[in-house]
């Protein structure tokens, strides 16, 4: 998963909802029919996880293997010089250029269906795993967070939940390592989802606690934004 982070002056943003429709999409979904990207996907950051942010929208694209985000800008060009946009192509690169770009490693995840459209709502969860704590914080995720996930899905309060860990850039100084990624149709549905009655019916023998305790013991939480849905390809 390669996740472009864009700010966009609040004058240009018309103008770069235009070039998203008229120029990236084309783009993208080139991509994607000759098989080097899954798909793609644009965001906007409805509650950002900082006062002070430097990005209001997300691009995300996603690919089977780490070469599908190799030579993206010869793509751009190419689609532009054979319709002879000169102009959109200045647009394009003026207005859809990142502040920073992360490629991120999909470890797990579990969706509603398969073929499931975007959901409205992403909720970001930036992680912070000490060294050495990797496996153990991993494990938490799929064998204890992951059933409590799938318990709201089964009652309409999720569509999915996704763990990342980060691969470029890297470091202590970053900031964060891993991530989850939580999708909801409804803005309601975002509280309480480790509810004790969620984790008494995924877990019954668990200790409260304990279960919290792990939680903080294996991972800090770097920060939670919102992203709401805007594009996505055909």
């Amino acid at each position: 998963m390669h996740i472009d982070y864009i700010q966009v002056p609040t004058e240009d943003e018309d103008q770069f909802l235009f070039n998203v429709t008229e120029s990236f999409l084309p783009v993208q979904n080139a991509r994607k029919e000759n098989g080097t990207i899954s798909d793609w996907y644009m965001y906007r950051v409805a509650y950002p996880g900082a006062q002070n942010t430097t990005y209001n929208y997300v691009l995300i694209t996603l690919s089977e293997s780490i070469s599908g985000f190799e030579d993206v800008r010869a793509d751009v060009e190419e689609h532009f010089s054979t319709d002879n946009g000169q102009q959109r192509l200045d647009d394009y690169k003026r207005l859809l250029s990142p502040n920073h770009s992360e490629l991120w490693k999909i470890k797990n995840s579990s969706l509603v269906a398969d073929d499931a459209k975007p959901s409205r709502y992403i909720v970001m969860n930036y992680m912070s795993v000490g060294l050495g704590y990797e496996y153990e914080y991993q494990m938490f995720e799929d064998e204890v967070a992951l059933p409590i996930h799938e318990q709201r899905m089964e009652r309409d309060m999720m569509r999915g939940w996704e763990l990342n860990e980060l691969i470029i850039p890297g470091g202590t100084e970053y900031g964060y390592n891993f991530s989850t990624m939580d999708y909801f149709e409804n803005l309601e549905h975002m509280e309480f989802g480790f509810t004790e009655e969620f984790i008494r019916q995924t877990h019954p023998d668990t200790n409260i606690n304990e279960f919290f305790d792990n939680i903080y013991r294996t991972r800090d939480l770097v920060r939670s934004e919102v992203w709401e849905y805007v594009a996505s390809l055909d």
